[in-house]
């Protein structure tokens, strides 16, 4: 088994990778392999809703493609190779920093809410220098709640506070503490739905609502 996690943060081996790190070998402790995706320090365009994602193919499928070119397309073709996600950013002005929101956003629209994937465990990590980890670590998982995925819990949010890896680990022991238990328990959901036999719900097509209404003359 192996877990993909992507690092959002334009600092490829700032908090956030140490962070995802500490989970890592945790997985490792149990036989789980994790590949650590960095998703930040360059511009990604942003969703322009042109749809092409979501025509169908000649066999009927969506063509789930981006027709943004870049690493958003190179995800796609990794999910089917792992069997969990972690999404892990540091925090920009209270929220996800742009170019990691713009990749979730198409991600999730291409994949149609990450259809392949349901019902896999997931999580999300936040990191701050000092405040707005809340926020974003709960704009993190609505990216995961509403794809029918199992968000792993923990003994507090997965939030760590540095502004260098070395305030992080050097000074934050909860922090170090959530992310070897966040580790833990991603490895025992992984190993209890790899020992089940039960199969996921089968849904049927979703059905969408607009909230628009026509006005009365």
């Amino acid at each position: 088994m192996k877990v993909l996690a992507l690092n959002g943060s334009h600092n490829k081996e700032g908090v956030t990778y140490n962070a995802l790190k500490i989970v890592g070998e945790e997985l490792q402790k149990e036989g789980i392999g994790i590949d650590i995706l960095h998703c930040g320090g360059k511009s990604y365009a942003s969703c322009n809703d042109c749809r092409t994602c979501r025509k169908l193919k000649e066999d009927g499928n969506m063509a789930e493609r981006c027709v943004h070119k870049d690493i958003v397309n190179d995800i796609l073709d990794m999910l089917p190779n792992y069997d969990g996600l972690v999404l892990g950013t540091s925090v920009h002005l209270m929220g996800i920093p742009g170019a990691f929101k713009s990749v979730l956003d198409r991600l999730s629209y291409c994949s149609n809410h990450f259809r392949t994937w349901r019902f896999k465990p997931a999580m999300s990590i936040a990191i701050c220098r000092r405040a707005g980890a809340i926020p974003v670590f709960h704009q993190l998982n609505n990216y995961l709640l509403s794809s029918h995925m199992l968000v792993v819990g923990n003994q507090y949010w997965n939030i760590g506070f540095g502004w260098k890896p070395e305030e992080f680990l050097g000074q934050d022991k909860e922090g170090i503490q959530t992310m070897q238990m966040a580790g833990q328990n991603m490895a025992w959901a992984l190993k209890v739905l790899d020992a089940t036999t039960i199969q996921p719900p089968q849904h049927g097509l979703r059905v969408r609502t607009n909230f628009c209404r026509k006005l009365d003359a």
